[in-house]
């Protein structure tokens, strides 16, 4: 029976998910974002299917990092993941689950670096899969006052992460 438990618990932590989740906008359009984590390999990808707007982002929590590919602006942008700050996992999980759009508490934003990565390579196989043959550059985190100071006006929005790229 011990057996039986125990193989259950692992199954059950090994899981992933796959969540759909649809937005429609102020002017009648639709967004849709699809939210796949594999908790087996700490991997989680979002996509964003809104026209030239769209984005795919790649969460590769085993290796620290997170890219994000924006069509419109044919770029990938990589971002160390702050423990801290950036969603786990399983927050990820929740709040994909949720289908709710980020607290003001929970958005953050990220300085868009000028010089282009050399070796894409070194982020992981999988950073490496969505941004090769495109200009990548890598992102710092901006610090957030009280006052909200630190998060810059963008179009760049990665809605269910709560992210922003300033450029």
């Amino acid at each position: 029976m011990k057996f039986l438990i125990v193989a259950a618990l692992v199954a059950l932590s090994l899981a992933n998910d796959n969540i759909k989740i649809d937005n429609s906008g102020n002017e009648g359009g639709s967004v849709s974002q699809n939210v796949n984590i594999n908790n087996q390999n700490n991997i989680a990808t979002v996509n964003s299917l809104d026209g030239w707007k769209s984005w795919d982002s790649i969460c590769d929590y085993g290796r620290g990092f997170a890219a994000t590919r924006l069509f419109q602006k044919k770029i990938c942008v990589v971002t160390k993941i702050n423990k801290d700050s950036f969603p786990s996992l399983a927050q990820l999980s929740a709040i994909a689950k949720d289908k709710k759009k980020p607290s003001n508490d929970n958005l953050r934003s990220y300085t868009v670096n000028q010089r282009e990565i050399a070796n894409i390579g070194e982020y992981g196989q999988h950073i490496e899969s969505l941004c090769k043959g495109l200009p990548t550059y890598t992102a710092q985190e901006i610090p957030v006052n009280e006052e909200g100071f630190g998060l810059c006006e963008s179009s760049s929005i990665i809605t269910i992460l709560g992210i922003s790229f300033c450029f």
